[in-house]
């Protein structure tokens, strides 16, 4: 699971967890640190009440108390009256009983009193030192924790953000914009991928630049001599050498418009027309575009009406039936169609892979020596480029290849 997911979330997963364990680390601490308090609060109390009550036991003078009361910083309470109220409305913290005497801990009103007793001594102190807990210190280290923490996490996605243009840059140049190009100065491993992206541009722009000009020039100069030749054609008197050679001159010409058509598919830049047809003009033009009688086509046809590109959905309908024909046992092909589907049908063996291995482009099986391996690449692709989806099937002998026309 951890490999499908992205960097910058990675990140963020990372140092969420980094957070909690600060913020748990400083819980802890804090814990801690406060029992650590509390107990140092019970050992002074402890040591007080000691120390009094040893002294209780050699009858002290009022020097001795008034000193002792200075050395630990507490005062006596006289008062009989707030004796009273403390015991009865304060916090006993603790009560402890030894061989010397008892004493007790209580807190009220946010200060802390020690009360002594011993067989003929009762004495109330109160602590006159703060022992309010301060979390002052801890907070700061805290913030200053957090601080750096977010600090290198804002550093970090700096670092990364460049990786997310460079994401979407990619993206748009696989969705045909060649004019991308990064400015990414660094000297990284980000800035070097950068770098070597634009040369990357740079050479398959050329290589495009190139390929184009290629088949433009390819085509000017054989559209020319074949345009010549089937007006020479016209001039024989043989009327069977004359449609002969008009056929196959017209097939030459079929040819370069279907490259044509190729190097407009993979140009990525295709743009089609919609406009709502019936099949039977679609069905009509495709028998046109492969000069055939309808004797090699049988069709069972419930008219209706969709929105396409004329020229392409022809040139895909074209291709499927040309290909039915030229490789059915009897040469001929069968035509279904609905407003639901199209299904080209023809007598075959099965194909020996799945159909996404015949579409991809320039794809030919070595018993196919008579096409391109360019038919299912176009119909693949004018298919997807009207969102319908072409399938395949064996059945009873026969190929289908179905456009579905609903999805």
């Amino acid at each position: 699971m951890i490999k499908n997911i992205s960097i910058s979330t990675f990140v963020n997963i990372i140092f969420f967890f980094a957070f909690l364990g600060i913020f748990l680390t400083f819980a802890t601490f804090i814990s801690y640190d406060k029992q650590r308090h509390e107990l140092n609060i019970q050992n002074r109390y402890e040591l007080i009440a000691e120390n009094f009550l040893i002294l209780f036991q050699d009858h002290p003078t009022p020097t001795r108390l008034v000193e002792l009361y200075k050395k630990f910083s507490v005062k006596p309470i006289d008062d009989r009256d707030r004796r009273l109220e403390i015991i009865k409305y304060a916090q006993e913290l603790t009560i402890t009983q030894n061989y010397l005497g008892t004493y007790r801990v209580y807190k009220y009103d946010e200060s802390y009193y020690i009360y002594v007793q011993q067989y003929g001594y009762n004495i109330m102190l109160r602590d006159t030192k703060s022992h309010n807990y301060n979390m002052a210190f801890i907070v700061a280290g805290f913030i200053v924790a957090l601080s750096t923490f977010l600090l290198l996490y804002e550093i970090l996605n700096r670092k990364l953000r460049p990786l997310k243009i460079l994401n979407r840059q990619i993206i748009e140049f696989s969705n045909g914009n060649k004019d991308i190009k990064l400015n990414y100065k660094s000297r990284d491993e980000v800035g070097t991928i950068a770098r070597n992206f634009n040369e990357a541009i740079n050479i398959i722009n050329n290589q495009s630049k190139s390929k184009d000009l290629f088949m433009r020039n390819m085509m000017h100069e054989l559209k020319t001599p074949i345009t010549k030749a089937m007006f020479i054609a016209e001039t024989l008197e043989d009327e069977k050498a004359r449609d002969n050679l008009q056929r196959a001159f017209k097939r030459m010409d079929d040819i370069i418009k279907e490259l044509a058509t190729v190097e407009k598919l993979t140009s990525k830049n295709t743009m089609i027309y919609k406009e709502k047809v019936d099949f039977s003009t679609i069905f009509d033009k495709t028998i046109d575009l492969m000069m055939i009688n309808n004797q090699n086509v049988e069709s069972r046809i419930e008219d209706f009406s969709f929105d396409v590109d004329i020229y392409m959905m022809s040139i895909a309908l074209k291709n499927l039936i040309d290909n039915a024909i030229k490789f059915s046992k009897d040469k001929k092909a069968s035509v279904q169609a609905d407003k639901s589907s199209i299904k080209i049908g023809s007598t075959g063996e099965p194909l020996k892979n799945e159909l996404s291995f015949y579409t991809d482009a320039f794809y030919q099986e070595e018993k196919r020596s008579n096409g391109f391996g360019l038919g299912l690449y176009i119909v693949n692709t004018i298919v997807n480029l009207h969102k319908f989806t072409l399938v395949y099937e064996h059945k009873d002998g026969k190929n289908y290849f179905n456009i579905n026309l609903t999805n």
